[in-house]
C-alpha cells in the first residue's frame, strides 16, 4: 500500500503548451507520473493553473495568468511539456523513425514517429491508433488560416480523435 507521501510524489505540476482548435494555451497541469500516462488516462478533463492563452482565430479569448481551470481532453489537438521529460526507464534503445503528417481540421503536424526497431512496418499504424494521444518528434505545427502560426517542437502529443488524415512515409 502506498503512503500519502508516495502518492503526493507521484503527482506534480508541469508547465505545458496546449494546442486547441482556437487557442494556444500555456499553463501548468497536474501530471501523475508522465504526460503520456496522464493525457491517455480515462479522466475526461485535466486540472490547470496559471493559465494564459493566445487566440488563434478571431473571437477566441486571450487569457493571462488565470489562477485555475479545467480543460476537456477531447479538445486538445496537441500537448507538450515545456521542459523535456527524461526517457522512461523501460524505453527500448533501438528505435526507428518514420515521417508522419497528421492532419486535423484546424492544424497540421509533420515530423517523425518512433517505433521499436524489431516492430514490423505493417504494425505501425495499429500501434499509433492504440492510444488516444501519441507522440510526434521533431514536429512542425501549422495552424490553418492564421498568418505566421507555425512553430517547431522537439516533441508533441497529438490527439488521434481530431485526426482527419494520417500519412506515414
Amino acid at each position: 500500500m502506498q503512503t500519502a507521501g508516495a502518492l503526493a510524489a507521484a503527482t506534480a505540476w508541469s508547465k505545458v503548451d496546449v494546442l486547441t482548435p482556437s487557442q494556444r494555451i500555456t499553463a501548468e497541469i497536474q501530471i501523475r507520473g508522465r504526460l503520456r500516462d496522464t493525457i491517455n488516462d480515462p479522466e475526461p478533463v485535466f486540472h490547470m493553473r496559471n493559465v494564459s492563452a493566445e487566440p488563434l482565430i478571431p473571437g477566441a479569448v486571450a487569457l493571462n495568468g488565470v489562477p485555475e481551470g479545467l480543460f476537456s481532453k477531447a479538445f486538445v489537438g496537441g500537448i507538450r511539456t515545456i521542459e523535456p521529460e527524461p526517457p522512461p526507464p523501460d524505453q527500448i534503445m533501438e528505435m526507428i523513425r518514420r515521417y508522419i503528417m497528421f492532419q486535423a481540421d484546424t492544424f497540421l503536424v509533420t515530423g517523425a514517429v518512433e517505433f521499436p526497431k524489431a516492430t514490423e512496418t505493417a504494425m505501425h499504424m495499429e500501434i499509433l491508433m492504440k492510444s488516444r494521444f501519441f507522440s510526434v518528434v521533431d514536429a512542425t505545427i501549422t495552424t490553418f488560416g492564421v498568418n505566421s502560426k507555425s512553430w517547431t517542437q522537439p516533441q508533441i502529443m497529438v490527439n488521434r480523435d481530431l485526426m482527419l488524415a494520417l500519412y506515414l512515409g
